[in-house]
Parts: C-alpha cells; structure tokens; sequence
C-alpha cells in the first residue's frame, strides 16, 4: 500500500476560457506519473466553463475536482484550490488554463526532489508558444546554472512560469498569493518562497505556455505596477535579501521605473509617467521625451518587421 503524502495536487483557476480549459487538464491526466489530482477552480466564468469542468469531473471521479466562486481573479482562485489540499498531497503545481504541462513533468520532478530532501521546490524551463508567428521557442528560467543564485536572478527578471515549478506540499499550505495584485501574484508568492526556501533546477522544460492576445502578460504598463510594488514590498520584508544584493535591486527598480515612465508617455498619460521620471530624464520636457520614444518605438516595429519577413522568406 503506497504511502500518504505522494499525490501531486495540480490548481487550474480558470475564468472564460471553456475553450481553452480542456487541453490543460488533459495534460494533467497524460502525465505518466499515476499520483495525481486536479482542482480546477472555476472563478466565476460565464462562458461554458462549468460544463467543461463538470465532465471532467464525471469522467475521472476523484481524480479531478471542482470548485466554483465569484469571480475575484487568479490570485484567490488559486487560494481557494489551495484550501482543498488533502492529507495525501505531497507535492502542488499551479497551471493556469490556457496552457499545458508537458510529458512527464511529474516523474521528473518528483524524483528530483525525493533525491534533493533539502530542496523545497523545483523549477524547469518553458516552451512559449507565440499565438501570433505560431512559433515556439525554449525559454530559460532564472537561475538555470546556479540554483543559489534563483532568488536574486528571479527577483531581476521574473522569469519563471507558474507550471514551471513543483512545490513540497508543506511550502504553500501556509502561504497565499495577494489577492490585492491583479497582476504579478504568481512572481511574488514564488520571490518570497525563493527567498525563506531553497530550490532544484530540472533540466528539462517542463510546461508549454501560451503568449497571446488575450494574455494578461500584455499589459505592460499594469505588470510593471504591479511588479514594482511588490519588489518594493519585498525588500521591506527581507531587509538581509536587499542588504545583500543592494546595486543589483536598487537598478532593477530604476529600470521599472524608467520603463513606467516611457509606456505611460507613450499612451499619453503625461501627468501619471512624471510620477516615474527619473532624474537622468528632468533635464529634458515631457514633448521632447515623448517624441524621442515614439521615433524609438516606431523604429523597433519596422526592424522587427524586417527581420520576421527575412526569416519567413
């Protein structure tokens, strides 16, 4: 009789994405690992999402679950999948429904870590897939090559998706995500777990992440919000972490400033970028600026552009 405590408990908080919903689940179900169980957290949809879940559930009785709640976006969904972690989790990983794990993710990281005790989660790099060029490319998490270093390097860059990383079932029962964060919650619940805990690089990529339009990764000027009150947070948290990477944290937060700064100019939204404006930029006015990084932009599309029509060709 297997032991308690080896279910790999996987969250999907969904929200109008019926259409999408199903191809995440099935690549919950095809792991070859056989522990495992689904919560999808159904948060307030309005489309044909509750009957998706519904035959999933009807399908594969206790293996996949459901949950339904007003809408109140990912952050508490994901806590309220949180809530229903049983005795016999050993292991969550949260999978946002419009993208997919790929194969044997679970055996992979499952064994990485029953051969690490020390380490509390892993992480492993991703496939994006570009809805637009249909495309995918590999794309590395932080702190491929050194996982001493993953805190710092994800505090630098963010790079690490949601279904990317397999947590110990005993690191994210007693935490939740900020359901004040309408963006960025899933970089800032893992910052602070990289920070208090210690992680394992696998090797081999581990999701397949959709880039797209309706992604909420998008919107620059409201993730860069986001991702700056929380690193401002966290370093109020972890006074030691800041001390000890000061000139590194201290330009991170200069950069999102500055990039603050140019997307609101760049929409026109004078007097919210002046907020932003850092002191290397007082010395010129907010016309010259604004013309400066529209000429800027406009030259990056047309580079970009080119490069996509030669490579097609």
């Amino acid at each position: 009789m297997r032991p308690r405590k080896d279910f790999v408990l996987t969250i999907i908080p969904t929200y109008n994405r019926a259409k999408l919903l199903s191809e995440a689940i099935e690549s919950v179900l095809a792991q070859d690992y056989p522990y495992k169980r689904i919560v999808i957290v159904n948060d307030g949809s309005t489309d044909e999402t509750e009957s998706v879940c519904h035959k999933f559930v009807r399908n594969y009785p206790g293996t996949v679950l459901d949950r339904q709640k007003p809408n109140g976006g990912c952050a508490g969904a994901r806590n309220d999948g949180l809530n229903s972690i049983s005795e016999d989790i050993g292991y969550v990983c949260f999978l946002d429904d419009d993208d997919r794990l790929l194969p044997g993710k679970f055996s992979r990281e499952v064994a990485l870590l029953e051969k690490n005790p020390k380490a509390d989660f892993s992480y492993a790099d991703s496939v994006i897939r570009d809805e637009e060029t249909q495309r995918d490319k590999l794309q590395k998490v932080s702190g491929a090559s050194r996982h001493e270093d993953f805190a710092i390097e994800h505090f630098l860059t963010n790079e690490a998706k949601s279904a990317a990383i397999l947590y110990r079932v005993d690191v994210v029962k007693v935490r939740r995500f900020r359901e004040d964060l309408r963006y960025n919650e899933d970089s800032e619940f893992l910052q602070r777990i990289a920070i208090e805990c210690e992680g394992v690089y696998s090797p081999e990529p581990s999701c397949w992440v959709r880039w797209h339009a309706g992604s909420k990764s998008r919107n620059l000027i409201e993730i860069n919000k986001a991702i700056l009150q929380s690193n401002l947070d966290i370093i109020s948290s972890y006074p030691s972490f800041y001390h000890c990477y000061k000139i590194l944290i201290d330009h991170r937060i200069k950069k999102i400033k500055n990039d603050l700064f140019i997307e609101l100019l760049l929409v026109g939204r004078m007097n919210e970028a002046r907020r932003y404006q850092t002191n290397r930029l007082k010395k010129y006015s907010i016309p010259q600026l604004r013309f400066y990084y529209r000429l800027k932009a406009s030259f990056r599309t047309l580079v970009g552009y080119l490069i996509n029509k030669e490579s097609m060709q």
